[in-house]
């Protein structure tokens, strides 16, 4: 099981789809610390093309995309069925056959297969193989042309991405079998909340962490259970480290941001949540953790 042996992957962004990109960047400029990766444009990769731009975070990318004037695309369709929020993850493939192949001959369902002009190539796996995350497959032209990165500057680390999933080994399983992850962390209950479980896995570049109920004891606050209700499997909320945690909640709340769920996790880092109402449909989770646990803390 895993990757079709001597084939090279790694995570390269995830995507929020949004009415504007322009309003997207600029929201995430103010709040965090972001490097410029690539200037709006336009790509042609589905049919009638749409507008995207990216930029990194604490090292991650992150990519916005938009449908362009007078364009009604799969853009629309999921921004008009579920609103604005996290929309794909993408992989950079160095052999995309081997592994599209590898994947079919499992069950798992692959759609909107693409041959671009400039001799990329790209695939995505299902949303409904994959617990309910839309994952794109790209293969560049040239894999072994250097990504650059920014530096580390300290003042924001990306963390990981969270999918909410009804059974939780079914998605690890999922995961090492198709992407070889590596599980870093096994199955355990929350530390700050006990109505859910979680693990976590580590895909070739992101952490991805899987969000469970607990079952029928799980109470009211449910969250888990709710947002599988409400929206299906899928991708939950991001999460990243913060070096100036006062700075940013300060900011957020002056400029009347929703900030919900404060709390202090069991490393002793500060956290709160980012409404989605108040940012693009994505639950942003930010801690405190660059500055480590605070004294005293439990």
């Amino acid at each position: 099981m895993g990757l079709p042996e001597g084939v090279r992957i790694r995570f390269d962004h995830f995507s929020i789809a949004s009415r504007s990109i322009d309003r997207g960047i600029e929201w995430f400029q103010r709040y965090f610390t972001t490097h410029p990766r690539s200037p709006k444009q336009i790509s042609e990769q589905a049919r009638g093309g749409f507008l995207w731009q990216d930029f990194y975070l604490g090292g991650t990318a992150v990519e916005f995309i938009a449908e362009l004037p007078g364009v009604k695309d799969f853009i629309t369709t999921f921004i008009n069925k579920r609103g604005e929020g996290m929309h794909h993850l993408s992989f950079e493939v160095e052999r995309i056959d081997p592994i599209v192949a590898t994947m079919k001959a499992r069950g798992v369902r692959i759609v909107d297969e693409y041959d671009l002009a400039d001799g990329s190539r790209t695939a995505f796996l299902s949303p409904r193989s994959a617990f309910g995350a839309l994952i794109q497959l790209w293969q560049p032209v040239d894999y072994e042309k250097p990504i650059p990165r920014p530096d580390p500057d300290g003042e924001v680390r990306f963390d990981h991405i969270a999918l909410a999933v009804r059974e939780i080994p079914k998605a690890i399983d999922f995961f090492v079998e198709n992407f070889g992850a590596e599980v870093v962390q096994e199955q355990v209950q929350s530390s700050t909340q006990g109505n859910f479980m979680l693990a976590q896995v580590a895909v070739h570049g992101v952490k991805i962490e899987l969000i469970q109920s607990s079952g029928p004891g799980a109470g009211e606050d449910d969250f888990v259970a709710k947002f599988i209700e409400t929206h299906g499997e899928g991708m939950h909320h991001f999460t990243v480290d913060v070096r100036d945690f006062d700075g940013v909640l300060n900011k957020l709340n002056a400029d009347g941001i929703r900030v919900v769920g404060k709390d202090t996790n069991y490393r002793g880092e500060r956290q709160f949540f980012i409404s989605p109402k108040s940012a693009f449909g994505t639950l942003i989770q930010v801690w405190d953790g660059l500055n480590g646990p605070r004294e005293g803390s439990e």
